[in-house]
């Protein structure tokens, strides 16, 4: 199998997305300021079992620009006719940090358009109030383990969104994320990647999956910010055991 590399449109600007493999719907939606290819370890894992999408946000990688004043549903937007225009549905939707936010609103809005979800990020990303979840995102972003020690795709990604850097985190600060949790109504997985770092914010995935009508959760203790690059297989093992059940 050999991954693709493709364009589409939407209502919001043109999406570049990776594809590979045969099989249900899988689309992986990254976390900032990274593209898809974040998701470069952990693809084949799941490209046996589904057809994985994997889309730049719009403003990263080599998707077209953030529209003026974003917005997580503009996002969201964009990735509902992703799965349309490439009649892709439903998908099972995994989104990490930011993609959590943009999969959340997806399948809030656009249930008909996504068969499971699965919540995913560090401590820091899934804390349910505003305001905390905010701080806790300010001090990983300017902390400087963050600044360092990056591969040249990390590298190469940061360049490219670095435009689009503070409107996206705005957005992320601006979305409720638990108003929205409440009306998911399919399937959903919070997956949290817990660190010895984030111990102090408490473990959150208990937290979240209590706001989703039908939720279970897995942590990975031990984890840290790299985790789709050193834990990969071990991502894949939870993502397919809970889109294969």
């Amino acid at each position: 199998m050999k991954l693709e590399s493709k364009f589409t449109n939407t209502r919001h600007g043109k999406v570049h997305y990776r594809a590979i493999g045969d099989g249900p719907p899988l689309i992986l939606l990254h976390a900032t300021p990274r593209s898809s290819r974040s998701f470069l370890s952990l693809i084949p894992h799941l490209a046996t079992h589904h057809r994985v999408i994997a889309p730049d946000t719009l403003g990263f990688g080599d998707s077209g620009p953030l529209p003026k004043q974003v917005t997580i549903k503009i996002l969201a937007e964009a990735m509902a006719d992703v799965l349309n225009t490439l009649d892709i549905k439903p998908a099972a939707v995994f989104g990490l940090h930011t993609g959590n936010k943009i999969g959340v609103a997806l399948t809030s809005i656009w249930p008909e358009l996504v068969s499971r979800l699965i919540i995913c990020g560090m401590t820091h990303s899934i804390i349910l109030d505003r305001a905390a979840r905010e701080a806790a995102i300010r001090s990983i972003v300017n902390s400087p383990f963050n600044k360092k020690n990056i591969s040249k795709d990390e590298k190469n990604d940061r360049k490219q969104g670095a435009p689009s850097v503070e409107a996206i985190y705005a957005a992320n600060y601006g979305f409720d994320l638990t108003h929205n949790l409440k009306s998911l109504n399919v399937l959903t997985m919070v997956l949290e990647l817990a660190t010895l770092e984030e111990s102090c914010l408490g473990r959150q995935a208990s937290k979240v999956a209590a706001k989703i009508p039908n939720a279970r959760t897995h942590t990975f203790e031990g984890s840290d910010r790299d985790a789709l690059e050193q834990r990969p297989q071990d991502i894949a093992k939870a993502i397919l055991s809970f889109t294969h059940t």
